[in-house]
């Protein structure tokens, strides 16, 4: 039986709960799994920002300041999640990232399991909650798959060598991730850039003398 979007929800707050665990006890492992974390945090993310959060102003109004809420603490823990990935996972810097990222999605997570969620089941009826399912499924796979760099970090701007002080927002376009440059094109207000791919929104960006 086809899960519908709440129990997908949740079943992701889990997932992203366990790969926390495992991030603290495995730290051999750690490219990886912060790899896969931000994968599938950034997919869930625009899932909600761009299928649930509407569905739940268009059937409760007056729950717009709290969905415009929990969008804000999306973004706020996809800057630590950018943090994350360029952190050496050896590093202290790393641990204290991690820890001020878990504690982001944990509130988050936690306010939107007892607010709106259940106001969610409330106003919308079982059938367009397992239509919603079957699109945030489809909308996630989409976003995954067009995925992060190599390895789930950043890489450098070519010619840029180590120590020269060249700032992130200096790099080229096409070394940033996909969710840096989706990050830029929500600053500059650019349309149309839920749909976009990686590419497409570098090059509305360069066009838009974002760089």
């Amino acid at each position: 039986m086809t899960l519908n979007v709440i129990e997908m929800i949740i079943a992701d707050h889990r997932d992203v709960e366990s790969l926390f665990d495992r991030l603290r006890k495995e730290p051999e492992n750690r490219p990886a799994l912060v790899a896969e974390l931000a994968a599938k945090f950034v997919a869930h993310s625009r899932g909600e920002e761009e299928l649930v959060y509407p569905e739940i102003v268009k059937a409760m109004p007056s729950e717009r300041g709290e969905v415009h809420h929990g969008a804000e603490e999306h973004h706020e823990a996809e800057r630590l999640l950018l943090r994350l990935l360029d952190a050496d996972p050896g590093a202290a810097e790393f641990d204290t990232t991690l820890d001020e990222f878990v504690r982001a999605v944990t509130h988050h997570v936690e306010e939107e399991e007892s607010e709106i969620l259940p106001a969610l089941a409330e106003a919308v009826p079982a059938q367009r909650l397992q239509e919603l399912g079957r699109a945030f499924s489809a909308r996630k796979a989409v976003e995954i798959q067009q995925g992060l760099p190599a390895g789930g970090r950043r890489s450098s701007a070519p010619g840029a060598s180590p120590g020269s002080g060249r700032r992130a927002g200096d790099a080229d376009m096409e070394d940033l991730s996909k969710e840096e440059l989706y990050r830029r094109a929500q600053e500059a207000d650019l349309p149309g850039r839920s749909s976009m791919t990686k590419e497409e929104l570098a090059e509305a960006l360069q066009k838009g003398g974002r760089s």
